[in-house]
């Protein structure tokens, strides 16, 4: 499994990154959180086609 990285700039709020990051991937790979090294799913995709996850734990946005 894949090291994550913090989705840059920061989202402060799940909402905001939902709306930005608004289609569904349920094919998405999973890569290890940065911070608490859990195991984040990259389900969703932004409008060009760049895959992004949420660590519930951190309350962070990660990528690869």
């Amino acid at each position: 499994m894949k090291d994550g990285k913090w989705l840059e700039p920061r989202y402060t709020n799940k909402d905001i990154f939902e709306k930005d990051y608004c289609k569904l991937d349920l094919n998405g790979m999973d890569v290890k959180c940065p911070g608490c090294k859990d195991t984040v799913p990259l389900n969703r995709k932004n409008n060009f086609g760049k895959a992004a996850g949420w660590c519930k734990r951190c309350n962070r946005a990660v990528n690869i």
